[in-house]
C-alpha cells in the first residue's frame, strides 16, 4: 500500500479505532465481587504496580526468573452466573478491540508487524464466530451504565441478525487478509458491523 494511501485512509480509521475500542470493552460492566487473597501470604521482592490487591496478599508465583508476585486474582468468585458471564463478555470484547487495533496500526501506519496480520485476523474471526455465546445468560449494564442493553434478550432474532453478520465479516476479513486483499476497506466494512451493533443494544 502506497504511504498516501495510508495517510487518507487512515483519516477515517484512526479515530474510529478507538470508538470501536470503547465499545467493544463498553458491552459489559466489571464485577465488584471480592478478589482477595490470603493475607498470610509474604510480599516477595517484584510485584506489579498495576495492582487489584495490596502487596502482602499478592500471590507468590515461582519459576526459571525467581520469585514474583501477582496482586491479580487468578480465580475471582462471582456472586452470580452472569456476573461472571459479564466479566468474560468485556474481556472478550476487549481483546477483539485490541487485536482490530493491532491491525489498524500495521496497515495504516510504518508500526510494521505485517508478518502478524493474519494471526490477529484469525484471531478476530475465531472470536467473532463465538460472540452469541457471549449473550446467553440475560446480564443487562444496569441503568445509567454503560453495557449491554435489555435489548439483546428482549430481541433476540433480531440481534442474531446483528452477531451473525459480525461473525461473517470477521470470517471474510480473515480471507482478505490471506489473499492480500483491501485491507482498509476490509477495516471500515468491519468497523461498521460494530458501530451498527453498539447503536442499537449498547448503553452508552
Amino acid at each position: 500500500m502506497r504511504p498516501s494511501r495510508k495517510i487518507i485512509a487512515g483519516l477515517g480509521l484512526a479515530a474510529g479505532g478507538y470508538v470501536l475500542a470503547a465499545g467493544l470493552v463498553a458491552f459489559a460492566v466489571p464485577s465488584d465481587a471480592a478478589r482477595q487473597k490470603d493475607p498470610a501470604i509474604t510480599a516477595p521482592a517484584h510485584i506489579h504496580d498495576h495492582s487489584h490487591v495490596d502487596a502482602d496478599q499478592a500471590e507468590q508465583l515461582t519459576g526459571p526468573f525467581g520469585a514474583h508476585g501477582d496482586r491479580h486474582p487468578q480465580a475471582p468468585v462471582f456472586e452470580t452466573a452472569a456476573d461472571g458471564l459479564t466479566e468474560r463478555r468485556r474481556r472478550t470484547m476487549s481483546a477483539q478491540s485490541g487485536h482490530f487495533r493491532a491491525i489498524s496500526a500495521s496497515v495504516l501506519s510504518d508500526a510494521g508487524g505485517e508478518e502478524m496480520l493474519q494471526t490477529h485476523a484469525d484471531a478476530l474471526a475465531a472470536l467473532g464466530g463465538q460472540i452469541d455465546t457471549l449473550f446467553a445468560i440475560t446480564s443487562p449494564a444496569p441503568e445509567g451504565e454503560k453495557g449491554a442493553l435489555a435489548a439483546i434478550w428482549q430481541k433476540p432474532e433480531l440481534f442474531a441478525q446483528y452477531t451473525a453478520a459480525y461473525a461473517e465479516e470477521t470470517a471474510r476479513f480473515a480471507q482478505t487478509v490471506r489473499e492480500g486483499g483491501d485491507l482498509v476497506n476490509g477495516l471500515h466494512d468491519l468497523r461498521y458491523y460494530c458501530v451498527a451493533c453498539h447503536a442499537d443494544f449498547r448503553q452508552r
